[in-house]
């Protein structure tokens, strides 16, 4: 929560020094009022993000909360809940809230949804891939490779975010200021037009060109050409390519002069390209070219840390695109970070688009059961069926064989184990936990 507090506004004695000894274990310092009264003195304080009662002895936080400036309702907002407190908290939700927790409550949710809503608060997209270890690592690489004008391959599944570590290569390149980002989708150009589309034509170069245009290749001249599904490219247009690639110059159709063109190149896929290259479906020489450094993203299954996160970023996007606020339950987060999301990002903010226009003014309090559920082998079960009990402890029995099996191969070094999951070693303890697995 870098430098900024966490406000707890609770009168329970007991629950109030729980959750005080626990988010100091994060390394978080809360300042505990157990008044409504105090917490109005202290509300213009640089918080980080605030927990609170919804009933306290001298009066409603939720009746308070809406009556705050819109720059204090913007901050992580949880409210805890007893049973008739529900209707206030989602009036609260509507005002702007970020969730509401019934008691009694998971701690250590609470826990992981206050820290992913900070990180998500005080994050920008065009910084941040995500929170997860995986995605730093990403994030870290692509940091070093913007000094660079070295080629990159993207390996990842359809929807997973290959464009967005592309452009963000481009927008940390200090040299790209001076041109712009072209993305080509490859598998979307037909192969009789590839060739005026990627080098450009001259007029009168063939019947229908009334005007002179430049192609991808010339328009990303100081700057990223970014070639989507790179593995679709025909064979004739590899060898094309692979020329431009070593002499950074092209004809236009139609042009007996060479035009120059100086870019870095960034390709993604999410085939196999090394298996198509010994297939001899993709030239081995273009394929080392393009490979010089490859990523790796990992799709969104085997990364659930960033699940929530992408979903409170998604919602902020939802909510400045719209104008209207828009808040979510434990109930609806449950459901989807229990998901399996195949078609990754894509597929996530498809569904949360789709739940917003269903919602109650915004307010996302159910799982969609209109929405097919993908947590399971059949994508037409949802969980309106019934079907969430078991597929749940399915994914917890998996994930637990899975830890275990990993411990075991790292004999128990809990270091060791959590780079070799892919995740920090404080989730990784926090799954030992939840899931009752010693070490």
């Amino acid at each position: 929560m870098t430098h900024k507090k966490l406000l707890l506004i609770e009168d329970d004695l007991i629950l109030g020094e729980s959750l005080v000894q626990r988010f100091e274990l994060e390394d978080i310092k809360v300042i505990w009022l157990r008044r409504l009264a105090e917490a109005q003195l202290q509300i213009d304080a640089p918080w980080g993000a605030v927990i609170s009662d919804v009933r306290l002895p001298d009066g409603l936080a939720t009746e308070w909360f809406v009556q705050l400036p819109a720059s204090v309702r913007q901050l992580p907002w949880f409210f805890l809940t007893g049973y008739g407190s529900v209707n206030d908290a989602v009036k609260a939700l509507q005002a702007g809230a970020r969730e509401y927790l019934t008691k009694p409550f998971d701690t250590e949710k609470l826990v992981t949804a206050v820290m992913n809503s900070v990180s998500t608060h005080t994050a920008t997209p065009t910084n941040v891939l995500g929170i997860s270890h995986a995605m730093r690592r990403v994030e870290e690489l692509v940091h070093k490779l913007a000094k660079q004008k070295t080629s990159v391959l993207i390996n990842g599944e359809s929807g997973v975010g290959k464009e967005v570590v592309a452009q963000m290569i481009h927008n940390l390149d200090l040299r790209s200021k001076k041109g712009t980002f072209v993305p080509v989708n490859c598998a979307a150009v037909p192969e009789s037009m590839m060739e005026a589309e990627f080098f450009g034509y001259e007029k009168g170069a063939f019947t229908s060109s009334q005007r002179a245009h430049k192609g991808f290749v010339e328009r990303a001249d100081g700057g990223t050409l970014f070639l989507d599904e790179v593995g679709d490219l025909p064979a004739s247009m590899q060898a094309k390519l692979l020329r431009v690639l070593q002499e950074r110059c092209f004809f236009r159709l139609g042009s007996e002069r060479t035009t120059h063109s100086d870019f870095r190149i960034i390709a993604a896929t999410n085939r196999d390209l090394y298996a198509d290259m010994q297939a001899g479906r993709f030239r081995e020489d273009l394929f080392y070219r393009l490979a010089v450094i490859r990523i790796e993203i990992p799709p969104l299954r085997e990364r659930p840390e960033d699940i929530r996160w992408l979903t409170e970023l998604i919602l902020q996007q939802i909510t400045a695109e719209h104008g209207i606020p828009i808040a979510m339950s434990e109930v609806f987060l449950r459901d989807v970070m229990a998901r399996n999301w195949r078609g990754n990002v894509r597929e996530l903010r498809a569904y949360l688009e789709h739940a917003v226009v269903l919602s109650d003014n915004g307010i996302l309090n159910q799982p969609m059961a209109s929405i097919p559920d993908t947590r399971g082998d059949d994508s037409l079960i949802t969980s309106a069926l019934g079907v969430l009990p078991q597929l749940h402890s399915v994914v917890e029995d998996a994930e637990r064989g899975h830890i275990r099996k990993v411990l075991a191969h790292c004999e128990g070094n809990l270091g060791k184990t959590a780079e070799a999951l892919g995740i920090s070693r404080k989730t990784l303890w926090e799954k030992m936990k939840r899931l009752e697995i010693s070490a």
